[in-house]
């Protein structure tokens, strides 16, 4: 197909192919609530715990473990089952009822929430086939389906927002969890912090141009995650990648907007997680093995980078808690390069961004950080 053939032209969609190996969980993600009668019932036992996640999401596997430990009730709902179904919302009565695993609870009696993952989608109202497959409109058989998921997506940034509302303790949002990655650069930039040079390009001559000008540039999704898709048999996913004049000449003359930035020559890079106004960061030694030098998701199982706790500069966790609180984000996890002048360069935040990758290897402990405040 035509837009086949286009997407894989495109600069920052540089597509990997990789063979499926099995996912490990070391918990299970199935919907568990703390049960009062197999346990002395804590005084604040009647308080309820709401986590908005996805099935395959090991690190809410893990706050949960410590909730279960820490004795509170919860509820987990997945954006990517249909287990959890909408029933109804009474305004009078200020009741919205889901029904889970065929227990109906009311979500008002909610009072904290964590924005993990996706929270609330269409997965999780009941639609029947025979009427999404029924032809309504005249000489537009889609048109009613348009129409419905319009009155669902109303319905389901109510859902949070009512949550969210009765909530005394949150992490994370509905409203902030989607972030603009140009917009985020932007606002860094204002903030203070080193951003990369960057453009967003459509001719093979401009790029040329900035190759020639910069010699070292890279180039990656405009969105926040580009390319990630799972099959039974393979999964696809793109990386930042290097870009120089050979792979360019491959290029047609015009093509998508694609975003290139300049090439940072790294020491050392940062994944830190932020919660709450606090900086939790390991420094990742990538630069020295050919294979994750630019992006170190390529990983080397067989000589893994070495990650280590590190401490950032006052000055740099400062403008780092502007930025967040520009942004309305509480947490997320957040990507810096220090170059080899040991100046330092942001480049991206992503509001729910995995934190066991740096929670486990520098014994921060995050997911009993998170489960004492929910």
């Amino acid at each position: 197909m035509f837009w086949h053939k286009t997407i894989l032209k495109l600069p920052q969609m540089i597509i990997h192919e990789a063979i499926s190996v099995p996912y490990l969980c070391v918990s299970s993600t199935k919907n568990i609530f703390f049960n009062p009668e197999q346990q002395q019932c804590p005084e604040n036992a009647q308080s309820m715990i709401l986590l908005l996640s996805r099935q395959d999401d090991g690190s809410t596997a893990l706050v949960i473990e410590w909730l279960i430990a820490l004795r509170k009730k919860y509820i987990r709902v997945n954006s990517d089952t249909n287990r959890m179904k909408f029933v109804s919302f009474d305004i009078d009565k200020e009741e919205l009822i889901i029904e889970q695993n065929g227990v109906r609870v009311n979500l008002a009696e909610v009072n904290s929430t964590w924005y993990r993952r996706r929270g609330f989608s269409m997965e999780n109202i009941s639609i029947e086939d025979t009427t999404l497959s029924k032809a309504v409109f005249r000489n537009n058989s889609h048109y009613h389906k348009t129409h419905m998921q319009s009155e669902l997506k109303v319905m389901i940034e109510f859902i949070h927002a009512f949550v969210e509302g009765r909530s005394t303790k949150q992490i994370g949002n509905h409203s902030s969890v989607e972030v603009n990655k140009l917009k985020v650069l932007e606002a860094a930039k204002r903030c203070g912090l080193k951003i990369p040079q960057s453009f967003i390009v459509t001719t093979k001559a401009d790029l040329v141009n900035i190759i020639n000008t910069y010699n070292d540039v890279i180039t990656k999704a405009i969105s926040g995650q580009g390319v990630y898709f799972f099959t039974q048999t393979h999964h696809y996913y793109s990386y930042t990648e290097k870009i120089g004049l050979e792979q360019a000449a491959e290029l047609p003359d015009t093509f998508f907007p694609s975003l290139f930035q300049t090439q940072i020559k790294k020491k050392y890079e940062l994944r830190i997680f932020y919660l709450r106004g606090e900086c939790y960061t390991m420094a990742i030694f990538s630069q020295g093995d050919k294979k994750t030098e630019v992006d170190f998701r390529k990983y080397n199982t067989k000589k893994p980078n070495r990650f280590v706790p590190y401490k950032l500069p006052a000055g740099i966790e400062q403008k780092l808690t502007k930025l967040m609180n520009e942004l309305n984000l509480d947490t997320g996890s957040i990507d810096i390069i220090v170059d080899r002048n040991n100046e330092y360069y942001f480049l991206e935040v992503n509001p729910i961004g995995q934190f066991s990758m740096t929670s486990v290897p520098c014994n921060y402990y995050l997911e009993k950080k998170i489960a004492e405040l929910l």
